[in-house]
């Protein structure tokens, strides 16, 4: 008996309901009656579509999901003899795995996580799979169908969600606003009370040096008025030093000098500090009485 097998699949040999060995692609020769050939098994890749399932999320909201699988056959003789139909158990698994996973997850979490339900799945299938001598390459879960009803609850709910980040947004903006502006008038006051504290520094500074410059003119004219005043008296010691003059020439010159400002027409008259020493007092009555009343 000649066996022709094609590139890409393999036949399964048996010998009396025993399995012998699998045929690989090529030219084959068998004895009739000792070999027969079971069945032809495929190795390429397998694109397999799911039928919908109905399942119940977290939330109690009932979905019908599909999903699309690509397999291929790692171990032919497990696939052949270990069970009974490989591939309606891998969709068994697939399936129930799937109820699994969707069951812990909200609505609006299955809606937005298909890329996890599948990596999800895929996890949780691979290694069952490899006992059925199969590899599951790729799992997608396809369309996601809910009722009219919760379509209906769901956009009432986005249209909500919406308006309350609406809401949030232009109070957040608000709030930003504020402190912007709350802000700007703390940095301006700032800016104007260190305006005025430099200004202020600055004044301050021009007063002190103005107090300065006054103190040092001030006491730069005392200082000359009492060198003058210093020079004038060591000038006045000097001629009266130099005039020889006795004490009855000093106390004759003060006695003209007093003359003089009582014959004058003003009604001050200036006593000299001395006038308590008796000896002084006789002369003062004797000029006051010459004096014209």
């Amino acid at each position: 008996m000649v066996i022709i097998v094609h590139q890409g699949e393999v036949k399964v040999v048996e010998s009396f309901g025993k399995y012998v060995k699998t045929l690989a692609p090529g030219l084959h020769f068998l004895i009739p009656i000792l070999y027969n050939v079971r069945t032809k098994v495929s190795l390429k890749q397998t694109p397999l579509e799911i039928d919908p399932q109905s399942v119940i999320t977290k939330d109690n909201v009932m979905v019908e999901i599909d999903e699309a699988i690509k397999y291929h056959v790692t171990d032919v003789k497990a696939f052949v003899y270990d069970n009974e139909n490989s591939v309606v158990s891998m969709i068994q698994d697939c399936q129930s795995n799937l109820r699994g996973i969707i069951g812990k997850m909200d609505l609006n979490e299955v809606l937005n996580g298909t890329e996890e339900i599948n990596m999800s799945l895929f996890e949780s299938v691979k290694d069952i799979t490899a006992g059925y001598g199969l590899s599951i390459d790729r799992i997608n879960i396809g369309e996601i169908s809910v009722s009219d009803e919760i379509v209906t609850s769901m956009n009432k709910l986005i249209t909500a969600s919406r308006d309350k980040e609406s809401s949030i947004t232009i109070a957040e903006g608000k709030k930003q606003s504020v402190i912007l502006e709350s802000e700007a008038k703390s940095s301006e006051m700032q800016i104007d009370a260190e305006a005025r504290a430099r200004q202020t520094k600055i004044d301050a500074e021009a007063r002190a040096e103005r107090t300065k410059i006054d103190a040092e003119a001030e006491a730069d004219r005392i200082n000359k008025i009492t060198e003058a005043e210093t020079a004038r008296i060591k000038e006045i010691n000097k001629a009266i030093s130099e005039s020889n003059l006795n004490e009855k020439m000093i106390a004759y010159l003060g006695i003209e000098a007093f003359k003089q400002v009582v014959e004058s027409d003003t009604n001050t008259v200036i006593m000299p500090s001395n006038m308590t020493e008796l000896g002084n007092v006789p002369v003062i009555k004797e000029l006051w009485d010459k004096t014209d009343k």
